[in-house]
């Protein structure tokens, strides 16, 4: 009863939406007024239809009604209740509905917004959302494999089974839990700035204003992109046991194209809003960052590509193919249609400016884009065009994106110490000075260090991609530091404020600049991580109890093993939700105990509702990691080798540290930057409030 309420609600969504656009076209092009109202008030009740089948949807898995194939699929009888409401969005079906959901709330968030300010927007949005969410709800009620509430039928009746396949192992982490919802997020948000960007062009409201509308959606989107690869990548390194965190796999890759292009436009949107320039650019941009998000669906929902992180093969692939192609025709027939709309209120005066540094900024992320794209699709283009499928590996991601890299740092460090404009020659020496100095001495000490370790000037001893990963890195710090600096002296000068409280307010007297500043800090600290790859190394080692093998300054010793098994005659009711083989390695530095940790290998009974028997096993991997600061111990128990021998994968990966705290140091301020604190005259929290008035610039960086 439950299932078909939901599928009736699901069913109804799709009225709700077409009622929505067909008033709402109606409207337009009759200037009704009252057509126009029920189109928005159709939307707002096609949000309600679709919350309503979500919240069933959910209540089925909790119960569980196993009679309903997608619980049947990915919830069992030993799923702990958390679990089973993540599930929601663990498989196909659920998280096509939990993504239109997602889509029609930020649908309804974005209009109410900017109907406070740009009512006229409200219709082409309207129209624009509406349609997008249609597509998801026909798929969810046409395709089959894509109806979260589709019974079960055994001769023509619904028939429950007594247990469930259960939640894929790899799934119940705590970091995967959060980690699809928070890339949803980022995806179905970039609806909503692509959706004014549209109705902006069409109403022909191209002024200023639909640049500030769109500006908190997109950090918002890009914000949540950056947030769920991160996490993504914390998973990866603590559930999968390989020792690596990013592995160019197809669907993390996916989720990296909408970024790079969001990461592009809320560069050049500062030029259009600043300069007037760069309108085709900007509306291009914003197309192309929503058009990434649809390909990223397609890819992980397709079965184009082999991927742990996707969902398998489907019939989905042509209908988002089919859909991608409108989405690349309607935007570019909007835009060319509206070019005289677009054009730039300004010329470029100098290649030393701030608005150049962007645009060569954008041009790099977009050669980025260009690199992963190929990359991924490149197995499925040599299936299709030679039959035969050629998968290129991490070395080819790192022999061309690492360049990329490279140049994408370059600019963020020196992106900021440009003027509007032009920069005069003395004001970038006076800004170059500091941070240039600082990335120059880190170069030299780096090659010493490395000529003294290796005692050769060869490109395989010293690693120059390294130091100059290290480098830039400290060009950036260092000239975010001393802009932070100036800011707050300048301050402290003005208000007589302490000088830590003026450089803490700082950071709320230009939110917009300061806090990006902060952003910069964290995609350094995650750089100097990610550098630390060049350094790390990894053996493959065989122990018995007692035993300890030397590598790489560590001494590993098997200090047990212990393994746990199902007995035959064990009730089904009363089975554990898996089993292990457990493997304690304890690991000495300087001839002391220095961490002790234990890796598994989990082995999950999976139930077959073919036979009523838990004939099938799923094995997930549980690493030991033994962090600090400068690397990571990182152990994986392998299986039983010869002579009973275990077999352990170690990994010591360096500076590790150091992309978790910048993981931490953009969430953080990421954060703030979104929250609307300290955006008028006074910050205030709980009862304490300052003045955070903006006070005379602190360079001629400003």
């Amino acid at each position: 009863m439950l299932a078909e309420l939901g599928a009736a609600f699901y069913a109804f969504s799709l009225a709700t939406c077409i009622f929505a656009i067909a008033s709402g076209m109606w409207g337009i092009s009759k200037k009704n007024e009252k057509m126009l109202s029920f189109s928005r008030q159709s939307a707002f009740l096609h949000f309600y239809v679709l919350l309503a089948s979500t919240v069933i949807l959910l209540i089925l898995l909790i119960i569980p009604d196993y009679s309903v194939v997608y619980v049947q699929s990915n919830v069992n009888n030993r799923l702990p209740l958390f679990y089973k409401i993540t599930s929601v969005w663990a498989g196909q079906a659920g998280s096509l509905l939990f993504w239109n959901f997602l889509l029609v709330f930020f649908s309804v968030l974005g209009i109410k917004n900017v109907e406070k300010r740009e009512p006229i927007l409200v219709p082409y949005m309207t129209v624009i959302l509406m349609a997008i969410s249609l597509f998801f709800s026909a798929l969810g009620n046409f395709e089959p494999g894509s109806d979260p509430f589709r019974v079960f039928m055994a001769n023509g009746v619904p028939y429950a089974m007594p247990d469930g396949r259960g939640l894929n192992p790899l799934l119940q982490h705590w970091a995967m839990v959060i980690h699809p919802p928070t890339l949803y997020f980022g995806y179905v948000a970039f609806t909503v700035p692509y959706a004014i960007a549209m109705a902006a062009l069409l109403a022909n409201r191209m002024n200023l204003n639909w640049t500030r509308l769109i500006r908190r959606w997109t950090l918002f989107s890009w914000y949540f992109l950056g947030v769920g690869m991160l996490l993504g990548g914390k998973w990866a390194y603590e559930e999968l046991g390989w020792g690596g965190y990013w592995a160019w796999d197809p669907v993390e890759n996916a989720s990296l194209f909408p970024w790079l292009t969001g990461t592009a436009f809320l560069h050049s949107i500062l030029v259009q809003e600043k300069r007037g320039m760069l309108k085709v650019w900007n509306m291009s941009l914003v197309s192309i960052s929503f058009l990434m998000c649809i390909f990223g669906t397609f890819l992980t929902r397709s079965g184009v590509v082999s991927s742990v992180h996707a969902f398998g093969g489907s019939n989905l692939g042509v209908f988002f193919l089919v859909f991608m192609v409108f989405i690349i025709f309607g935007s570019a027939y909007v835009i060319l249609t509206r070019l005289h709309l677009l054009k730039s209120d300004n010329a470029f005066n100098s290649f030393l400016s701030r608005e150049a540094g962007f645009l060569f900024n954008n041009v790099v992320l977009l050669i980025a884009l260009f690199t992963t794209v190929w990359g991924t699709m490149y197995p499925a283009l040599t299936e299709l065009f030679s039959g035969q499928k050629i998968s290129l590996t991490g070395i080819w991601f790192n022999k061309w994106m690492v360049p990329v890299g490279l140049l994408v740092l370059f600019l963020t460090g020196t992106g900021p110490l440009l003027a509007w404009r032009k920069t005069a020659k003395k004001t970038l020496i006076k800004n170059f000075r500091l941070p240039f100095s600082a990335m120059f001495l880190t170069l030299g000490i780096y090659f010493v260090v490395m000529y003294n370790r290796a005692h050769s000037f060869s490109l395989e001893a010293l690693k120059p991609a390294a130091g100059l990963g290290f480098a830039l890195s400290v060009l950036v710090i260092a000239g975010v530091l001393e802009e932070f600096y100036k800011a707050a002296r300048t301050r402290v000068n003005y208000t007589k404020e302490n000088f830590i409280l003026g450089f803490i307010l700082v950071l709320f007297q230009n939110k917009r600049r300061y806090l990006g500043y902060m952003v910069h800090l964290g995609f350094a600290f995650l750089c100097i991580g990610f550098t630390g790859n060049a350094f790390s190394k990894e053996i493959k080692i065989d122990l018995r109890k007692g035993e300890t093998v030397y590598f790489d300054g560590y001494n590993f010793e098997l200090a047990n093993f212990e393994r746990t098994t199902y007995p035959p005659d064990l009730p089904k009711d009363t089975m554990p939700l898996y089993y292990t083989d457990k493997v304690t390695m304890n690991v000495y530095k300087n001839n002391k105990l220095w961490k002790s940790d234990t890796t598994e290998l989990r082995k999950y009974p999976m139930y077959n509702r073919m036979t009523n028997e838990y004939d099938d096993e799923q094995t997930t991997s549980e690493p030991g990691i033994m962090p600090s600061i400068l690397e990571d111990v990182y152990v994986q128990y392998g299986g039983i080798g010869e002579d009973n021998r275990v077999i352990i994968q170690v990994w010591v990966n360096s500076l590790v540290f150091w992309v978790w705290f910048g993981f931490i140091f953009f969430t953080v301020s990421g954060i703030v930057l979104l929250l609307p604190i300290g955006e008028g005259r006074f910050i205030k929290i709980g009862s304490w409030h300052a003045s955070v008035m903006p006070v005379a610039p602190s360079s001629a960086k400003s």
